[in-house]
């Protein structure tokens, strides 16, 4: 895993073209400390630059910008091939000589064979770019599912992209004023998706596709499509058959993510996905597998103890780091800078924490996230199934209920909201922390969510938990999850594999009869032959952080300090009385408005960082 950078323009003198690079590679320096180094055009017009967190062949002959023996292409990548040594093996029997072990070097042999169709036999997670100078374009993508970041910015100036938004607008260049219906959607969903970014000349590419740049010109398009498998006929085989392929599929893909040449281990939370994935690599390994834990002092944020069982049981060499509230506090100040935009997810500070701990011993980390995506483990979808149709049926008394809304504690009060909403909405407000309604009230817009919508109206003759299972793959999996999980660890420098995000077992998921996916049947039914059920049968627990009491003890000061009126108005909230309401209400123990006013502060902490 690395960070990457170019700029390409025909305007600008050669040796600032070289500085803004050199400087958008010493921002994010964490992300790969072992390496540095530019290329540059022979017409002095386009710069790329690779910081390295060496993986796989730690020699010299895998440092990147990586430039193809006739020199007609160089790549700078971001990310792992897991079938690389399958590939060169294809690209051998083609008569490609290759001058590395690396899985870099078969992207740029891969393009040299196949073009751009290169991506459709990777299997991996990845942000790259590719110079190809015989058509004098760039070729760059982004994996599948959106675990590794690619950020980009066009405008008369020319054309940059970077691992991290905050490369970009540091360079002055761009327009980085307030994207205000990014501002929504952050207040809306507490992250800021793609193609957005916080800032308005600033973009991401989004998971899944690709994108060319050539005279001036960008062309963007979706290489890989999980509706596809979403509409296609269900696998209606024997449950014993489809448990033997999903093990099979998810075996492949641990032996796979296992292939490194440095320390590696796993997280372990003692839940389901984190054990799938933790049995496999106990079993494929012939050595001890070393996994990770943090525990809390409050008992009801702290899975250290089902952690500590599955390992014990799976002989793994486990490390359980107990960590204080104060050294969770101590993180908050320090988001800005890791996250580069507001991001709102509490759980990122557990996430970087436990980071750091598997950081002391291993540079590769695996984990078991995307099991509830795609096995359907979240509990609210079972509620929201359950949910639905009596707020359907109700939408007459929608009249009736509505002036009695602000009335009712927080809680009742957003399920009240969801009636006579369509499904769409409701579940807007199940997984954001503004509702629609509330964020116009701030900003006077709720701009639209193309990938989150495009689910609901594309796919309509899917079961509704399918609709909810397939909005959460393209949005809150790659937007939410996979954003805090890449830059938490990466802000200590350490790779994380997810093994369940393999496109085949999601492929393969995405295909699976509805009742397979209901509470991750399937995946249990393999889990529990090969662990006790009793030690992993239990209710689901977040990986959170007592946000609520914090606001009402030890961060009321910070809060009250930055979350002001003229804050707001300088991020554009000019309506600050709904922001007065929740502070009173939340302060005085009335109602819990811990996630909204945690956007709020995380975007004020934000402001105030970039401000300095």
């Amino acid at each position: 895993m690395c960070g990457i950078a170019g700029f390409w323009s025909a305007h600008a003198n050669p040796r600032e073209l070289r500085r803004s690079v050199e400087q958008m590679l010493a921002r994010q320096i964490h992300r790969g400390p072992d390496y540095g180094a530019l290329w540059s055009a022979a017409r002095n017009d386009l710069v790329l630059g690779h910081r390295r967190l060496a993986i796989i062949d730690l020699s010299p002959s895998g440092n990147q910008p990586m430039v193809s023996a006739d020199g007609s292409l160089v790549v700078v990548f971001n990310g792992e091939i897991y079938n690389f040594r399958g590939l060169r093996r294809l690209l051998e029997e083609q008569g490609r000589v290759f001058a590395s072990q690396s899985d870099t070097e078969i992207l740029i042999q891969g393009y040299a064979q196949w073009g751009e169709a290169v991506l459709d036999r990777m299997v991996g997670m990845f942000a790259f770019a590719i110079w190809d100078a015989e058509r004098e374009q760039l070729f760059l993508a982004r994996d599948r599912l959106g675990e590794k970041p690619l950020y980009y910015a066009a405008n008369g100036r020319g054309f940059a992209f970077a691992s991290e938004v905050r490369c970009l607008a540091s360079l002055g260049c761009f327009d980085t004023a307030i994207d205000q219906q990014a501002l929504a959607l952050y207040l809306a969903y507490q992250y800021v998706p793609s193609p957005h970014t916080i800032y308005r000349g600033l973009s991401k590419l989004p998971p899944a596709h690709a994108m060319r740049v050539k005279g001036g010109k960008l062309t963007l398009w979706r290489y890989w499509d999980p509706t596809r498998y979403a509409l296609a006929p269900r696998l209606n085989l024997p449950e014993p058959v489809l448990q033997d392929q999903l093990e099979e599929l998810l075996r492949q893909a641990v032996r796979e993510q296992m292939i490194a040449d440095v320390p590696l281990g796993a997280f372990l939370s003692g839940g389901i996905d984190s054990s799938m994935v933790v049995s496999l690599m106990a079993e494929l390994s012939t050595q001890r597998v070393r996994t990770f834990t943090i525990g809390f002092e409050l008992a009801r944020y702290n899975e250290a103890d089902h952690a500590e069982a599955v390992a014990q049981y799976l002989h793994t060499e486990h490390t359980t780091e107990y960590l204080t509230e104060a050294d969770t506090l101590k993180l908050v100040t320090e988001l800005p800078s890791m996250y580069g935009e507001p991001f709102a997810d509490p759980s990122a500070l557990p996430t970087h924490l436990v980071s750091r701990v598997a950081r002391k011993q291993v540079t590769v980390s695996l984990s078991g996230d995307g099991g509830d995506e795609a096995f359907g483990g979240y509990p609210r979808y079972r509620n929201f199934e359950f949910f639905y149709p009596l707020a359907a049926v109700n939408a007459p008394l929608r009249g009736l209920v509505s002036p009695m809304l602000a009335l009712l504690p927080g809680k009742f009060y957003r399920t009240a909201s969801m009636i006579g909403e369509s499904p769409q909405r409701m579940y807007q407000m199940v997984v954001g922390n503004f509702i629609a309604a509330d964020v116009f009230d701030l900003l006077h817009d709720f701009p639209r969510f193309f990938q989150f919508e495009e689910i609901w109206q594309r796919l309509s003759s899917l079961p509704l938990r399918r609709r909810l299972m397939l909005a959460d793959l393209v949005s809150y999996l790659p937007e939410g999850v996979l954003t805090k999980v890449d830059r938490a660890a990466m802000a200590c420098s350490l790779e994380t594999r997810a093994p369940i995000l393999d496109h085949r077992v999601m492929e393969f998921a995405l295909r699976l009869p509805l009742y397979c996916v209901r509470d991750k049947h399937l995946l249990k039914r393999v889990l529990f032959q090969r662990l006790p059920k009793k030690l992993l049968d239990r209710p689901k627990q977040g990986f959170g952080v007592p946000v609520a009491e914090w606001f009402r003890t030890k961060l009321r000061d910070a809060l009250l300090d930055v979350v002001t009126a003229r804050q707001m108005q300088a991020l554009g909230i000019a309506n600050f009385k709904p922001i007065e309401r929740l502070l009173r209400d939340h302060l005085r123990g009335a109602r819990d408005h811990s996630l909204e006013l945690w956007s709020l502060f995380v975007l004020a902490l934000w402001y105030d960082y970039n401000k300095s």
